[in-house]
C-alpha cells in the first residue's frame, strides 16, 4: 500500500497495539459441521434431498483484489471507497493494488495488494457474522524486496485479537490459514492485516484472502424425459451449486447408473465442455471430477444413457463430495433427490404374408391378404410398402415379393414371400410293360398311377379303355389307360403284356478245391431239374472246362441244359487247384540268464496249409542247452503233415552272465550363465538289459551356474536284476564376462588430425588382449568443423559376447575468452578491490584470471554515485575480450528512532521503552541498541516531562530523539458546603485533545520528502505545537476547577 502522507496514527491502531493476544489459529473446525453430522449419513432419500445450510453464510468480498482492475505489469492506488469490501487505517485512506508488477505472479487470479510498513496501518473488512459460527480464514503473504512481517487480527472493531504473525521472504507466496469461532455476541467481526516489519517503503504483499464459512455444495438432478424406449437415448442432468461461504476443491459427483440403462460414454458434458469421467463397471458408478466451484457458482453436468431393460420407475441419486478450497482436513458429502426414469419396450412391427402358387396367366395382387401390426402402434397395414416384386404370371417360374413396414420408433421389419407360377400341363400316367407266365392271373391296374402338376395324384381317375390280354395262351397283348385332370386335359397310355411259357430249368453244381495232381470229374455232383420236365440231369452238357490239376491255380467249368419249352440255363463253377506244401514251424532264438529254467517247447508252434495247426506233431530232435554255463546252445524241432511232408527248424539259446550296468560319460565344462542339463552326455547300459539310460537317477547335485567353480553330480542306475552302479561326474563352471573396450572422450581444436583407433584397446577375461578384433561401427567426426561427434566401437570375444562403446569427440572452435565479474554495491568511504571475485577463462587455454588487465576505473568511494571498471584479457590465439561492470557507492544514512509523545494519568506507571523501536537502512532493526540518555518523568507530579533516546548504527552514525510525556493532575474530592446554595452551573468549553504525536527523527531537517510523490509536509510541527498548547490549557482549567 502506498502511503501518501505521514501524520498522526489513528486511535484504532493505538488500541490494536495495546490489546491482549489470545491464540485462535489452532482451533479446530467445528465438529458439528454438516458433513460430519450423523444425520447427513442417513440413506433416506427424502432426507438427502432436503440438504440445508448448517449455518448462515459468512464471506468477505474481493479476497483476491481483482477489483478495481489495474493494467498488467503496473500498480495503482485507490481510495478505499473504490476497492470493494476493503478499508484501511492509513491516514491517506489509500489502498495500493498491483497486477504482475515487477513480473510477479499473483497467488490467485491476476492482482494483489501491497501493505507497506512505512506507516503503521492496516487493511481490514468488517463482516456481519453469526455468533458460534466457525469460519475458515486464509491469506497468501509474500515479501516484496526482502523478508516482510504482517499480523492477522480478528475481533470486534474495538477489540482485535492477534491470530497469527506472517513472516515471508521475497522468494515465493506462503499461505497462512486456520479456523476461527465467532464469540458470543459478536455480530460484526473485523478481519484485519497490519504491517509490522520489513522494507519501510516496499513489502507485505497480500492475496488469496478467505474469511468464510464452509463451502456447501447442493446437487439436484433431472432427466429430459420421464420414459424412454429400449435402445433409445435419455439425458440425465445434474446441477452442483455452491451455496456456502467459500470455494470448494476436489469436488466429485458420483452417480450410480441403474442396471436397466447403459451409459453411452464416461465422457460427460460439464457446462457445455467435454470432461472425462470414470466409470466402474463392477459398481456401475460414474464419477465426474468438478474441481473447484466458487461461491454461488453452479456446474451443470449432462450425460446420455440408453434404455436396455424394460422396467418402470428406475431411480438413481447423485452424491457430491468436496473439501473447502485450500483445506484438506475435512470432506463433505451431500445428495440429490431421486431421479426416476421408465424404460419401455421397443418391439419391431410384424408382417403377416404367405407364399402363393399361381397358374400361368392368372392375375396376382401382391397386397392381397398381407397385414402388419406393432405392439405400440397397433395396425400398420396401411404403412406396408412393397420393396421388391419380380412376379411374371405369363412365365412359369419361382418369384419373390418383399414387404417392408416401419413403426413410429423407426424399427423396420421386412418379409419376403415366394410366388410360384406353374404351367397348365396334362396329367401323366405311369404304367410299365409286363411279362406273365402262361396261366398266371393279371390285374390291369396293378402298378398303375397318374399325377397332375396342379391336381396332384389323380390315380383314382384312371380308366382302362382297351384290354385284350389272355393269360391262358402264350402271346403279346395290350392294355390302354386314360385319365383327365381338373382342367379337362386328357392323357392316354398303352402298355404291352407278354404271356410266356413256364420257367427255365435249374442246374445244381458247386465250386471245388483240389490238391495238385489229384483227379477231377467235371460231372461229379452235377444235376438239373425243370418245373415242367422234372429231372433233366442227363441233358446237362459241359460247354467250357479249363481245369489243369497238374498246376496250382483257379479254373472254371460251364454247364448248360434246355427244357422242353426251349428254355436254356447255363451255370459256371470255380475249381481251385492247391499246392501240397510242407508244414511251418514257428520258434525264436532265446537269451537266458545263467541259472534260469528253460522250457524247450515254450512259444513253439507249427501249422500246415492243408492240415492247419500241427503243433501237437512237433518233436525235439536235438537239444544241448546247459543253463548253468554261459554259452551258446541249439535246439532242433521236426514236424510232418498228413501228406508226409517233413519240416525241421533249429534255434539258438544264449546263456548270459548277470553283470551290473555300466555308465558312459565325461566331465562337463561350461561358462557362467549357461544352461546345464544333467542328463545330457551320459548313458547307461547292461549286458542283459541293454540300454538303461532312461533309468538313470540323480543322487545329488551342487551345480550353481551363476557362480564359477567346480561342482559334482552323482548318478545311479539299477538293472532288472537289482544290480546298482553309481558314478560322480564333475561340472567345471567358468566365468563368461563380456570383453571391455578402453576408449575415452576426446577434445581437440578444429583442423587437427583424428585417428579413431588411436589410444583405444580391448581386453577379455578369457581371451586376453583382443584389441585387434575391435571395429568402428559408427563415426560422424568432422575434424575441420567445430561440434560434438560420436565414435562407436564394437568387439566380440570367443564366446560371442559383444560389447559396444560410444565416446564423444568435441571439436573446439577458437573462441574468445570469457570474463566473469559482478556489479558491486559499496557504502561510501570504504575501500573497493576491483579485482576481487573477477575471473577469466578460455575454452582452449583454461583459466586466464592472471592475464586480466584493468583498462578503465573511475571509482571514487568518498562520493556516492555509479562508477565503472573495464577489464581486458587476451588468450593464446590473440583473441581479446573486454567487459565493463558497475560499482555503486551508497550513502551512509543515519538510523531512525520511532517513538511517540505520551499522556499519563496521575500515578500511572511509565516504561520509557514501551513501543519505542529503531531501524537503520544498512543495519536493519536497532531497537536493542536504543539508549535513554535523559528522563525526568515523575508520574506522581502533574507536568510536562521529556525523555531523550539515542541510537548509533554500525557506521558510527548517531540519532537522538526527544518525546514529551504529559502527567495529569491528581484528582481532588469536592467540598460539600454546610449551607449549600443553589450552585451555579458552569460548563467549561470542551477541550479537543490532539491525536498522539509521531516523532520519528532521522536527520536535523524537520521537513521530509514523502515516498514516491516528492511532496513535503510541515503538518507534524503544527500538530505538535497545537497539541502542547491544548494540554496546557486542559491542566489550567482542571486546576481552576
Amino acid at each position: 500500500m502506498l502511503i501518501k502522507k505521514i501524520g498522526a496514527v489513528s486511535t484504532a491502531l493505538v488500541v490494536l497495539a495495546s490489546a491482549s493476544v489470545p491464540s485462535y489459529a489452532t482451533e479446530q473446525v467445528n465438529t458439528a459441521s454438516y458433513a460430519t453430522k450423523a444425520e447427513t449419513k442417513l440413506k433416506n432419500s427424502a432426507l438427502k434431498s432436503e440438504a440445508k445450510l448448517p449455518i448462515e453464510v459468512i464471506s468477505l468480498q474481493n479476497g483476491s483484489f481483482e477489483q478495481p482492475a489495474v493494467p498488467y505489469g503496473t500498480w495503482q492506488t485507490f481510495n478505499q471507497s473504490q476497492v470493494p469490501g476493503w478499508q484501511t487505517t492509513a491516514s491517506d485512506g489509500l489502498i495500493e493494488i498491483q497486477n504482475h508488477f515487477e513480473d510477479r505472479d499473483a497467488a490467485d487470479g491476476e492482482q494483489y495488494a501491497e501493505l507497506n510498513a512505512y506507516e503503521a496501518s492496516a487493511l481490514y473488512q468488517d463482516i456481519v457474522t453469526t455468533p458460534g459460527a466457525t469460519v475458515r480464514w486464509q491469506v497468501s503473504h509474500r515479501g516484496r524486496h526482502t523478508t516482510d512481517t504482517a499480523t492477522v487480527k480478528f475481533g470486534t472493531p474495538g477489540d482485535l485479537k492477534l491470530i497469527d504473525t506472517m513472516t515471508t521472504s521475497v522468494d515465493a507466496w506462503k499461505t497462512y490459514s486456520g479456523t476461527y469461532t465467532i464469540p458470543a455476541g459478536q455480530t460484526t467481526t473485523r478481519f484485519q492485516f497490519e504491517a509490522v516489519g520489513g522494507d519501510p517503503r516496499n513489502g507485505n504483499l497480500l492475496d488469496n484472502i478467505v474469511f468464510a464459512t464452509q463451502s456447501f455444495i447442493t446437487v439436484s438432478g433431472n432427466i429430459d424425459k420421464t420414459s424412454v424406449k429400449k435402445d433409445k437415448t435419455a439425458t440425465y442432468s445434474f446441477d452442483a451449486k455452491n451455496e456456502g461461504g467459500m470455494a470448494s476443491q476436489k469436488t466429485t459427483l458420483s452417480i450410480p447408473i441403474p442396471q436397466e440403462v447403459t451409459l453411452n460414454s464416461p465422457n460427460v458434458m460439464v457446462d457445455g465442455a467435454s470432461v472425462a469421467g470414470s466409470y466402474d463397471s463392477n459398481t456401475r458408478i460414474l464419477s465426474i471430477p468438478l474441481g473447484s466451484i466458487t461461491k454461488d457458482a453452479t456446474k451443470h453436468v449432462t450425460f446420455d444413457v440408453k434404455g436396455t431393460v424394460v422396467a418402470n420407475n428406475v431411480t438413481t441419486q447423485a452424491t457430491v463430495t468436496h473439501q473447502d478450497l485450500g483445506f484438506a482436513d475435512e470432506d463433505y458429502t451431500n445428495y440429490s433427490g431421486d431421479v426416476t426414469l421408465s424404460v419401455l419396450a421397443n418391439n419391431a412391427p410384424t408382417i403377416t404374408a404367405t407364399d402363393h402358387v399361381l397358374k400361368k396367366g392368372s392375375s396376382f395382387n401382391p397386397m392381397a391378404g398381407v397385414t402388419a401390426s406393432d405392439a405400440e402402434d397397433g395396425n400398420l397395414t396401411s404403412s406396408i410398402s412393397v420393396t421388391a416384386n419380380d412376379v411374371d404370371t405369363s412365365v412359369e417360374g419361382t418369384y419373390h415379393v418383399t414387404y417392408s413396414v416401419t413403426d413410429s420408433d423407426g424399427n423396420t421389419t421386412t418379409k419376403t414371400i415366394t410366388v410360384t407360377v406353374s404351367s397348365n400341363n396334362a396329367p401323366v400316367i405311369t404304367a410299365a410293360d409286363k411279362t406273365l407266365k402262361k396261366g398266371a392271373s393279371f390285374d390291369p391296374m396293378a402298378g398303375v398311377s397318374a399325377s397332375d402338376t396342379e391336381d396332384g395324384d389323380v390315380t383314382d381317375n384312371v380308366s382302362v379303355t382297351a384290354n385284350d390280354v389272355d393269360t391262358s395262351a402264350v402271346g403279346t397283348y395290350h392294355v390302354t389307360y386314360s385319365v383327365t385332370d381338373s382342367d379337362g386335359n386328357t392323357t392316354t397310355k398303352t402298355i404291352t403284356v407278354t404271356v410266356t411259357s413256364n420257367d427255365a430249368p435249374v442246374i445244381t453244381a458247386s465250386d471245388k478245391t483240389l490238391k495238385k495232381g489229384g483227379s477231377f470229374d467235371p460231372m461229379a455232383g452235377v444235376s438239373a431239374s425243370d418245373t415242367e420236365d422234372g429231372n433233366v440231369t442227363d441233358k446237362v452238357s459241359v460247354t467250357a472246362n479249363d481245369v489243369d490239376t497238374s498246376a496250382v491255380g483257379t479254373y472254371h467249368v460251364t454247364y448248360s441244359v434246355t427244357d422242353s419249352d426251349g428254355n436254356t440255363t447255363t451255370k459256371t463253377i470255380t475249381v481251385t487247384v492247391t499246392s501240397n506244401d510242407a508244414p511251418v514251424i514257428v520258434a525264436s532264438d532265446q537269451t537266458l540268464k545263467k541259472g534260469k529254467a528253460f522250457d524247450v517247447m515254450a512259444g513253439v508252434s507249427a501249422s500246415d496249409l492243408e492240415d492247419g495247426d500241427v503243433t501237437g506233431g512237433i518233436t525235439v530232435t536235438a537239444n544241448d542247452v546247459d543253463t548253468n554255463t554261459v554259452g551258446t546252445y541249439h535246439v532242433t524241432y521236426s514236424v510232418t503233415d498228413s501228406d508226409g511232408n517233413t519240416t525241421t527248424k533249429t534255434i539258438t539259446v544264449t546263456i548270459t552272465s548277470n553283470d551290473a550296468p555300466t555308465f558312459t560319460t565325461s566331465d562337463v565344462y561350461l561358462k557362467v550363465g549357461d544352461k546345464f542339463n544333467p542328463y545330457a552326455g551320459i548313458t547307461a547300459s547292461d549286458t542283459e538289459d541293454g540300454d538303461l539310460t532312461y533309468r538313470i537317477d540323480i543322487e545329488s547335485s551342487d551345480v550353481d551356474m551363476t557362480q564359477a567353480g567346480t561342482y559334482a553330480v552323482e548318478y545311479s542306475v539299477t538293472d532288472s536284476d537289482n544290480n546298482t552302479t553309481k558314478i560322480t561326474r564333475h561340472v567345471y563352471v567358468r566365468t563368461n564376462d563380456k570383453p571391455v573396450i578402453h576408449a575415452s572422450d576426446q577434445t581437440f581444436k578444429a583442423g587437427a588430425s583424428f585417428d579413431p583407433l588411436a589410444g583405444m584397446s580391448a581386453s577379455d577375461t578369457e581371451d586376453g588382449d583382443i584389441t585387434a578384433n575391435v571395429t568402428v561401427t559408427a563415426n560422424d567426426v568432422d575434424a575441420n568443423q567445430a561440434g560434438t561427434y560420436h565414435v562407436t566401437y564394437s568387439v566380440t570375444d570367443s564366446d560371442d559376447n559383444t560389447t559396444t562403446k560410444t565416446v564423444t569427440i568435441t571439436v573446439l572452435t577458437n573462441e574468445k575468452p570469457v570474463i566473469i565479474a559482478a556489479d558491486i554495491t559499496q557504502k561510501a568511504h570504504r575501500s573497493v578491490d576491483p579485482m576481487a571475485g573477477v575471473t577469466a577463462s578460455d575454452l582452449e587455454d583454461g583459466d586466464l584470471t592472471a592475464n586480466i588487465k584493468i583498462i578503465a576505473n573511475d571509482i571514487n568511494t568518498d562520493v556516492p554515485g555509479e562508477y565503472h571498471v573495464t577489464y581486458s584479457v587476451l588468450d593464446s590465439d590473440g583473441n581479446t575480450t573486454e567487459a565493463t561492470y558497475t560499482v555503486t557507492v551508497l550513502t551512509n544514512e543515519k538510523p531512525v528512532i520511532h517513538a511517540t509523545d505520551q499522556t499519563l494519568a496521575y500515578g500511572q506507571a511509565f516504561d520509557p521503552m514501551a513501543g519505542v523501536t529503531a531501524e537503520d537502512f544498512e543495519d536493519g532493526d536497532l531497537t536493542g541498541s536504543i539508549k535513554v540518555i535523559s528522563n525526568d518523568v515523575n508520574p506522581l507530579q502533574a507536568g510536562i516531562y521529556h525523555v531523550t533516546y539515542s541510537v548509533t548504527d554500525a557506521d558510527g552514525n548517531e540519532t537522538q530523539i526527544t518525546i514529551t510525556v504529559l502527567v495529569g493532575a491528581q484528582p481532588v474530592d469536592p467540598a460539600i458546603p454546610a449551607d449549600p446554595e443553589t450552585p451555579m452551573h458552569v460548563t467549561p468549553a470542551p477541550v479537543q485533545m490532539a491525536n498522539p504525536i509521531v516523532s520519528s527523527v532521522s536527520a536535523p531537517d524537520p521537513v521530509r520528502e514523502l515516498p514516491k510523490t516528492g511532496d513535503t509536509d510541515n503538518t507534524a510541527q503544527v500538530i505538535t505545537i497545537g497539541g502542547l498548547l491544548a494540554m496546557l490549557g486542559a491542566l489550567f482549567l482542571r486546576r481552576k476547577k
